[in-house]
Parts: structure tokens; sequence; C-alpha cells
């Protein structure tokens, strides 16, 4: 079986059989999971001596990322600083989950990765060119047990159709006690300023995290 696409690369003792269930799942969830197909692996940080708290908060709720999204947990990972891990970490939870349900998952859409300024952007497009396989994506992002929507203040203060995009999706997740977790480089306060009180509401709910390290894109092999 050719297994060099597998994520599981260098983990797994077994000797890949001629169909792994395990990897079909996976291979699955990652296809449908809007993940971008450079970050379908495990990318290991090292942070800076300031944000081994952080780290370890975020270590924590992803070793039981099965009880978060369960227990319909909102998380917003945020810093002033680009680079500093904040997607990778949000990633790293969605991978964690799929890890965790594949087994007897059944070939479903279990979570998805929304770059928010790159969802607005399709949003708008897709008004005069259709795209079935964006419509899908859209259809789901109210019902999966997870969904991350990186990057969510990057579009600036929002109103109108940006607004009606991004609020309705995360509105009706809230209703539902759906799973979500955000990133952005704006502290909850100003998220007030640039996305208004109803949407930042939801977005800071549950668990903030700050990280405060400088850039480190390039990945170092740590505990984490």
């Amino acid at each position: 079986m050719d297994n060099s696409n597998c994520i599981y690369q260098g983990l797994c003792r077994h000797e890949c059989p001629s169909t792994c269930i395990q990897w079909v799942e996976m291979k699955y969830m990652l296809k449908h999971s809007n993940i971008p197909k450079a970050k379908q692996c495990v990318h290991r940080l090292k942070p800076k001596e300031c944000d081994i708290p952080a780290f370890e908060r975020l270590s924590s709720i992803q070793m039981d990322i099965e009880n978060f999204v369960d227990n319909g947990g909102v998380l917003y990972i945020y810093s002033k600083q680009c680079g500093n891990g904040k997607t990778t970490w949000s990633i790293k939870m969605l991978l964690q989950y799929f890890n965790e349900v594949w087994d007897g998952n059944g070939l479903h859409t279990r979570g998805i990765f929304v770059n928010v300024p790159s969802f607005i952007m399709k949003c708008k497009s897709v008004i005069s060119t259709p795209d079935d396989e964006f419509e899908e994506l859209r259809s789901h992002l109210d019902t999966v047990d997870l969904v991350v929507f990186d990057d969510v203040s990057a579009i600036g203060k929002v109103s109108g159709f940006d607004y009606t995009s991004l609020y309705g999706h995360i509105d009706s997740r809230c209703l539902q006690g759906k799973a979500m977790i955000f990133t952005g480089n704006h502290t909850p306060e100003q998220l007030n300023e640039i996305l208004g009180d109803r949407l930042a509401s939801r977005i800071c709910q549950g668990i903030n995290i700050e990280l405060k390290g400088g850039d480190m894109r390039s990945w170092c092999k740590s505990n984490y």
C-alpha cells in the first residue's frame, strides 16, 4: 500500500496492509475538511518561554479534544504577533479530533477548516460563478462536529454581506451548542470594535488564550 501521503508516517509501527481502514477514514475526513494540503500533517512547535503556559493549556485541550467537542466548547486563540502558532494549533486540534473518531466514522464529514478572509471572498464570487464544491462545504458548516474559523478578525470592520455570511454560521452553531475554534490577531476587547458586540461575544464566550511570542514559522521538534 502506498503510504507516501499518510499522516501517520513515522508514527505508526504496523506494516501497511492492502487496505488500512484507519487511513481510509482519515483520508476521507481530511479531503472534506478544507485543511490546506501542506497542513494535513502534524507540525511540532517549540514555544518561546513566554508562551509555555499557553502551550500547556492548548495541549491539555488537544489531548481532551473529544470532550471539548462533545460539550460544545469554544476556543479563541489570539495574538498581536503573526506566525507564532495560532493556525497550527487550531489544525492540530482538528487533526486530533479526527484521530479520536475515525473508528466507526462511516465516511462522514466531522470537521471543517475555514480561513475567514478566503471564505468571505468565495461567498461573493459564487454569486456570479457557482461552485458546487464550495456550496457543499458551506452546507456542512452548521452541522459538523467542529469548525475552525481561522484569521477571523483579518477582514476588518464588517457589515452587510460580509457580516451576514460569517455571523449566520457562527450563530447557528452557538444555538446548537456546536464546538468552534477561532484564531485572530486582535484581543477580545478589540474584536468588539471590529466585528461588533454580537459576533465578538460568540467568539469569546469560551476559553481565550493569548500567544505572546514572535514569529516561529520554522518548525522545531518539541513536546507540542
